[in-house]
């Protein structure tokens, strides 16, 4: 678990541990240990570039780092907005996962790509015979936070059981230039960044890698 930095407040001199930074030899530590010890290795970076729906150079840099160090599944945030989802092969045929952004899943941000966020789900598999892991598939599923002040109210819905009679009541519909907050708006904002394994009849990305 790492983050590019804390937003301008100093990490405390007494202590530098309280929180992770990207670091390529801290990083190359953790992971090299990490698989000595466990089947396989998850990554939680808190990077990119705030509102873009693309990765950054930054994080293209780590994602190589973590897939030559065998890292199995990267999922970040940070961006405030989706950005893609791609499987990565490295010339030994080991394979990585890499969620760039999923988003904000709760948020009361007045820019309609703001509320569109996503749950990602892994399978991983050990096999009995032999010990050996692998990831069988994955999908990400956006989701809408649901903005209607009081309590008990703001809630967050799957984007497959939203409705536009509830976009209506979403307060971000309110906000200037945010009047054409619809579930065709979501969908086709799913659809440009998740790209071709995205089903906007289902709202779901979802990928198979080892039947």
């Amino acid at each position: 678990n790492y983050t590019y930095g804390c937003n301008g407040i100093p990490l405390p001199d007494s202590m530098p541990y309280c929180v992770n930074l990207l670091d390529t030899d801290k990083i190359t530590a953790d992971v090299t240990k990490a698989k000595e010890l466990a089947d396989m290795v998850v990554v939680f970076p808190h990077w990119g570039t705030e509102y873009s729906y693309e990765p950054d150079s930054n994080q293209v840099y780590w994602t190589n780092l973590f897939l030559n160090l065998g890292v199995d599944v990267v999922l970040g945030d940070h961006p405030h907005v989706i950005e893609p989802v791609e499987t990565i092969t490295r010339e030994d045929g080991h394979q990585m996962v890499v969620f760039y952004s999923i988003g904000n899943f709760v948020c009361n941000q007045n820019e309609k790509p703001r509320v569109i966020g996503g749950m990602a789900k892994v399978s991983l598999v050990k096999k009995a015979s032999d010990g050996s892991c692998y990831i069988k598939g994955y999908s990400f599923e956006p989701v809408i936070a649901h903005i209607v002040f009081g309590q008990g109210k703001i809630t967050t819905y799957k984007l497959s059981e939203y409705t536009d009679s509830l976009a209506n009541e979403n307060w971000i519909k309110q906000q200037e230039g945010c009047s054409d907050f619809t579930i065709s708006y979501c969908q086709q904002l799913c659809s440009m960044v998740l790209g071709e394994d995205y089903n906007p009849t289902t709202s779901k990305l979802s990928v198979t890698l080892n039947p």
